[in-house]
């Protein structure tokens, strides 16, 4: 399954924003289907939009799930960094196993 951002919202820039994309990938994931999301025509995001979009999806699946079926494409190194951080941030507290 391939979701463009940009088709489901106007802008990537708000925790509404990003709740919208973790209700789209949220349950392919957790069912181990693979998603590829593209940030095509998006240049930067915030912190409150990846909380929303991933943070929370590592509340139900592992980090390793999520990687091995999310994929991120067509995306800047901002918005790269910025997840990946976030991603570092939840694997220290060690909130990224399923409860």
């Amino acid at each position: 399954m391939v979701i463009r951002l940009l088709d489901h919202v106007k802008q990537c820039a708000t925790y509404e924003d990003g709740n919208v994309i973790y209700k789209l990938i949220s349950p392919e994931v957790v069912a181990g289907q693979d998603v590829v999301l593209s940030f095509e025509g998006v240049t930067a995001i915030p912190s409150a939009f990846v909380n929303a979009a991933f943070v929370r999806l590592a509340e139900s699946v592992s980090l390793d799930e999520i990687r091995k079926h999310l994929k991120i494409v067509d995306s800047t190194r901002q918005i790269n960094d910025l997840i990946r951080s976030r991603f570092n941030f939840v694997d220290g507290r060690g909130a990224s196993t399923v409860a």
